[in-house]
């Protein structure tokens, strides 16, 4: 074009030519200056006001997607916390069931207790009594001995009596040893045999109740035992049943919380 040569021609700067007025246009240049000024400014603050609205929505975005998370965490910890309380309730409720049971042992040990006492008494009665009439089968059998002793003693007396002194004194001897050994010693021999018999009997039968004595004592001292060890058995399940009302409890009020802070998060 024209304008190429004749600025290679008159070696004039192209910046120059394009920023040169065109005659007498000044007002109508400042006029699209202050225009285009506008515009640009107009565009500044739009662009402006459009980061800004990006800025809001990415941060829109971003609090919803805490807000989502902190909601799903929530629902989780509230689940969590409703398992524990769950499984608590359970403990609590073996717990309860346990000490129920330690409980009615321990009562049962009691009354196992009691009978055994009783029957530990029972069988040292049984033994004194059995005691006593052994003691007193002792002394019939003895009176019966110190009988039969005096009868043997008397005839061995009249029999020395009749080997010694005078005529007269001896056949007084033998007579009075006709007469003693004429008497009839079977109710004698009969009362010691009986006596005898009834003593062995007795000693048995001591014996047997001193044995039940023994093993009826041994017994109520082992149910003594038994009950301390029950009692013992139900006062741990008692703390135990504590605990675990403690721990259900602990766990509810967590689980409430849990639910709250879920509802407060949806």
């Amino acid at each position: 074009p024209l304008i190429h040569h004749l600025l290679y021609k008159y070696k004039v700067d192209w910046h120059h030519l394009v920023n040169a007025s065109q005659g007498d246009n000044k007002a109508e240049i400042e006029a699209a200056q202050a225009k285009l000024d506008a515009v640009q400014a107009a565009f500044k603050e739009c662009s402006a006001r459009d980061a800004a609205a990006a800025a809001a929505l990415r941060e829109a975005a971003s609090r919803e997607a805490a807000s989502k998370k902190a909601a799903a965490e929530a629902a989780a910890e509230e689940a969590a916390a409703k398992a524990s309380a769950a499984k608590a309730a359970d403990a609590e409720a073996a717990a309860v069931k346990r000490e129920q049971e330690a409980n009615a042992s321990a009562e049962a040990a009691k009354a196992r207790e009691a009978e055994a006492k009783v029957s530990a008494e029972e069988s040292k009665k049984r033994e004194g009594e059995a005691a006593a009439a052994q003691a007193e089968l002792e002394a019939a059998l003895a009176e019966v001995k110190a009988q039969e002793d005096a009868y043997n003693a008397k005839t061995e007396q009249l029999k020395k009596k009749c080997e010694t002194g005078g005529v007269v004194s001896q056949g007084r001897a033998k007579n009075e040893l006709a007469q003693h050994l004429g008497e009839d010693p079977l109710p004698l021999r009969r009362a010691k045999i009986t006596a005898e018999a009834a003593v062995k009997k007795a000693e048995r039968t001591t014996k047997a109740a001193a044995d039940a004595a023994v093993k009826a004592d041994a017994d109520s001292k082992k149910a003594t035992e038994a009950r301390g060890a029950a009692e013992a058995d139900a006062a741990a399940a008692t703390e135990a049943r504590a605990a675990a009302v403690a721990s259900r409890e602990a766990a509810d009020a967590a689980a409430a919380k849990a639910s709250a802070a879920r509802e407060e998060a949806d």
